[in-house]
């Protein structure tokens, strides 16, 4: 809360690639960095369904690659479940965030929120009601994430829309004040309401790798990503496609000019790398995963 209270106003951010200059800059000054990657619309394109999202070669080798340096250590945060973006990632040992950080897992650290994990009944329930209302509506899919319920919209027909807005809200109604509902990009997500988001899982992430010589770079392209750049005002923070209003400092375009800076980031860390730097403190071996 105190990040977010402390935050700029939202702007129109310079783009990243016009700045890389000051990141270097940075990452000279840094003795490790912290990698904070969204899934969707960031390191992979969005596909027309979630089933289809997948991370193209390239990317999953830069990031295996940064993530075997003892200068770096990578984390994924999704809405996604979190085995559902990790076997999508297909790097298991990356640190993973699921369902907007309710979930944490990687090497060496699990974190489960309490509060969330008891609401899974009720939760399940409200999901069986979405697929009686809207189970028949073309192009709409409601998913049960286990610590949240999705549902996209992304194929429907626009005279659709308000009906599948006006079936959440009324799901919502019906389960009482325990949910939360966020709109993203084609989806409206039903969450525990909790006070945790993907703002909070990168300082409890960044807590536990003890963050105090550490730079942190978090590149999303959603509203929920918005929580995590408020948690980050000393950070390196990147929008990713549509950017106005955003508390991030930089923007990229999409998910091609990401891969491009990712790559760009290992090879300006290559020499310090070489030359030793301190490590985590995170086993980085896929059998430390708790």
């Amino acid at each position: 809360m105190h990040a977010l209270l402390m935050a700029p106003p939202p702007q129109i951010p310079p783009p990243l690639n016009g700045n890389l200059a000051e990141i270097e800059e940075r990452l000279s000054e840094a003795a490790r960095v912290a990698l904070f990657l969204d899934f969707d619309g960031t390191i992979a394109p969005i596909a027309p369904k979630p089933a289809l999202a997948r991370l193209e070669a390239g990317v999953r080798e830069t990031l295996h690659a940064l993530n075997l340096r003892k200068d770096f250590a990578v984390a994924v945060i999704s809405g996604r479940a979190l085995e559902d973006v990790r076997s999508r990632t297909g790097l298991p040992s990356l640190i993973y965030a699921g369902c907007h950080g309710l979930e944490i897992r990687g090497p060496g650290i699990a974190f489960l929120h309490p509060e969330a994990a008891r609401r899974r009944p009720a939760l399940r329930r409200l999901a069986q009601q979405l697929v009686h209302h809207l189970g028949q509506v073309s192009g709409v899919e409601v998913e049960n994430k286990g610590l949240a319920v999705a549902v996209h919209y992304r194929r429907a027909a626009s005279s659709a829309r308000v009906r599948v807005l006006e079936s959440v809200r009324s799901a919502l109604r019906r389960t009482g004040p325990c949910f939360q509902l966020r709109s993203g990009r084609k989806i409206y997500e039903i969450l525990p309401r909790t006070g945790w988001n993907k703002g909070s899982a990168i300082r409890w992430i960044l807590h536990r790798m003890g963050n105090a010589d550490s730079l942190p770079i978090y590149l999303g392209d959603d509203v929920t990503d918005e929580d995590a750049f408020a948690a980050l005002p000393e950070g390196v923070t990147v929008r990713v496609g549509g950017a106005t209003g955003t508390l991030a400092a930089y923007r990229l375009a999409g998910p091609g000019e990401v891969a491009e800076f990712l790559a760009w980031l290992g090879a300006r860390r290559h020499e310090r790398a070489k030359s030793g730097c301190r490590d985590l403190g995170l086993d980085r071996s896929p059998t430390g995963v708790q």
